[in-house]
């Protein structure tokens, strides 16, 4: 599953300002916001910046079983 949007808005939070970077995706398609937090070093690393358009892809990953764990 994909969705694309906007970044609308880039913040630090207070207390860890030289460590995270918040970020405020618009997406048309649900015509929501979307908020998410980032490491400083991924969101350098990635170059974004207000105005970007991105997609989010998400991916269902297999869940581990426990040893002895039946499936459902």
């Amino acid at each position: 599953m994909t969705l694309d949007g906007e970044i609308t808005e880039v913040t630090s939070p207070p207390n860890k300002a030289d460590r995270l970077r918040c970020v405020t995706i618009w997406a048309p398609e649900t015509e929501e916001h979307i908020e998410m937090t980032f490491l400083m070093e991924d969101f350098q690393k990635a170059g974004l910046d207000e105005g970007d358009k991105i997609t989010i892809k998400v991916d269902k990953k297999n869940r581990h079983r426990r040893h002895g764990a039946r499936p459902v």
